[in-house]
């Protein structure tokens, strides 16, 4: 089995490429919602071997190169494939571009991976029968998803880490290491199981790797036994959840069906124990609190209860004229709206999103691709501009919170950059998100997987609310404690919970604990380095 397997994977030229690209597309199977974390693992350690036979080859530092682009390649067209559903939703005249999009996206990610596999081979050389091969793979390939979620604005979707489901003990260990740390302990343990295929009769590696597999497990198993969710008193969320497509909302002749279903929603039954009432990312498009008659309904229906109203939280699109010229900026923003007895609504200051997306909500290359009529996929604007501060406004009635609007919460050590202005520090996260953008596939299901490893990672708990995608309530140890999910609709009743008393929250431990991890890397592959050219 072993020879047919080396057979296999020396394939070189063209249909060398496409198995590589293959074995990259099956590893994603690892990802939600399928989390068949083995099969990444496997495809991983298929990677090593296809790098290792790059040494044998006239040119082997390209082959190395061509192999984890390859590879990489088919990883992010099948972990982002979704990403065209935008341009169907966004209109025909964005579906020509679509596939081009896709690809050159996934092209560009996939260089990291490329530049990984040419550093593996530059590294290796001499150490193929090397135990060292294994630490080399690990920390070169940590190296460069390292750097994908970081280099410009970054783009860490879909780190190898998240093949554990988010909730469960082997995915624990993020709170100690963070998701970079269960993305380098993904690359070692693919290591190891390539070691003992390639070396018969040789147990240790994949030995190794399970025993650090078990530990983990032993680790979050124990972590969660001892698990107790505790309350915020006072405090009722009704979380707002209506199935509309994408596409409906840019149909100005859906606009008022589809803001007759969320107040309709949210003066459902039970609406006169509500304490808050949370809408999602995208519920009504456009400038909201700019239009008069919505807000004058929003204002009637909260007051008609007979008692308190409940604070009204929801996301906008908000614009401030910029300064100097007859323009406006426009910001992708989060508030709370309070009524009050005998007064008109009191708005909360803003928070504005800092992590834009490409395309999406701002157009990379600015004026030059602006003013040949290029417009965000998001709106028919040119560009939002981000928010600089990352303050968060203090929501009547909750503890001080980190808002987070749509892909901002995939980002590790987002929540130190987006904190309470009262210089206290963050009890919870909230997470307001469109991903009705991209309909019924992988897309939503991966990013609340995400989302519930930043709960686990901080040790915070994590309101979501969504339009197409996953709401609900996730306690600090990354478990759905309620939901509603695709293609359904209604409201969520639920507590909040407060998070773990741990030294850890809201500080910048995760950020540093990944910064260590990454130095420590760069040392070892220093020290292999140093060691090769001793024993040359």
């Amino acid at each position: 089995m072993r020879a047919q397997l080396a057979r296999t994977l020396a394939t070189n030229g063209f249909r060398g490429f496409v198995l590589t690209v293959f074995l990259g597309a099956l590893s994603v199977l690892g990802h939600a919602p399928f989390y068949l974390w083995l099969v990444t693992i496997f495809c991983f350690a298929f990677l090593m071997l296809l790098l290792d036979g790059a040494h044998s080859l006239a040119r082997p530092l390209r082959a190395g190169f061509l192999r984890g682009f390859a590879f990489a390649l088919g990883y992010f067209l099948a972990g982002l494939y979704w990403i065209g559903s935008a341009f169907l939703a966004r209109g025909p005249e964005f579906v020509p571009i679509m596939p081009f999009a896709i690809l050159l996206m996934a092209a560009g990610l996939a260089l990291f991976w490329g530049l990984a596999g040419f550093c593996f081979i530059l590294l290796s050389r001499d150490r193929t029968n090397s135990i060292w091969r294994a630490g080399i793979f690990a920390g070169v390939f940590f190296i460069a998803e390292f750097l994908r979620g970081h280099i410009l604005s970054g783009f860490p979707w879909n780190l190898p880490g998240y093949i554990f489901p988010a909730g469960k003990p082997i995915s624990q260990i993020a709170y100690l290491v963070g998701i970079y740390g269960l993305t380098a302990l993904v690359f070692l343990l693919s290591a190891c199981v390539a070691i003992w295929i390639s070396r018969k009769q040789k147990w240790l590696p994949l030995v190794m790797g399970a025993t650090l597999l078990v530990s983990c497990y032993a680790y979050g198993v124990l972590r969660l036994n001892k698990a107790e969710i505790q309350y915020v008193e006072n405090v009722k969320l009704r979380i707002v959840h209506a199935n509309i497509p994408q596409r409906d909302k840019f149909n100005p002749a859906k606009y008022i069906n589809t803001a007759n279903t969320y107040l309709e929603l949210s003066r459902g039954k039970g609406f006169e124990d509500v304490t808050h009432i949370i809408w999602p990312e995208g519920a009504i498009p456009g400038l909201m609190f700019e239009d008069a008659g919505l807000m004058a309904a929003i204002d009637t229906l909260f007051r008609a209860g007979g008692s308190t109203p409940p604070v009204f939280i929801a996301q906008t699109l908000r614009a401030q004229p910029r300064p100097g010229t007859n323009k406006r900026d426009y910001f992708n923003a989060a508030t709370a709206v309070v009524f009050k007895d005998g007064q008109v609504p009191m708005i909360s200051p803003y928070y504005d999103k800092q992590k834009l997306v490409p395309f999406g909500e701002f157009i990379p290359g600015g004026g030059l691709l602006e003013k040949i009529g290029l417009h965000s996929l998001s709106s028919a604007l040119e560009s939002m501009t981000a928010g600089k501060d990352g303050v968060v406004p203090a929501l009547p009635g909750l503890p001080p919170a980190s808002i987070q609007i749509c892909y901002e919460i995939i980002f590790p050590g987002f929540t130190a950059r987006s904190q309470p202005g009262t210089g206290s520090t963050a009890k919870w996260i909230l997470n307001l998100s469109n991903d009705s953008w991209y309909g019924n596939s992988t897309g939503p299901r991966q990013h609340i997987n995400q989302a519930r490893y930043r709960a686990i990672e901080q040790g915070l708990p994590v309101v979501r609310a969504t339009s197409g995608g996953v709401s609900g309530v996730i306690d600090p140890y990354g478990r759905q404690l309620n939901q509603l999910g695709l293609g359904q609709q209604g409201v969520i009743d639920t507590r909040l919970p407060q998070p773990i008393n741990s030294y850890k929250i809201n500080d910048n431990y995760q950020p540093r604990v990944s910064y260590i991890i990454l130095l420590l890397i760069v040392f070892l592959l220093i020290g292999c380095k140093v060691s090769m050219h001793r024993e040359a």
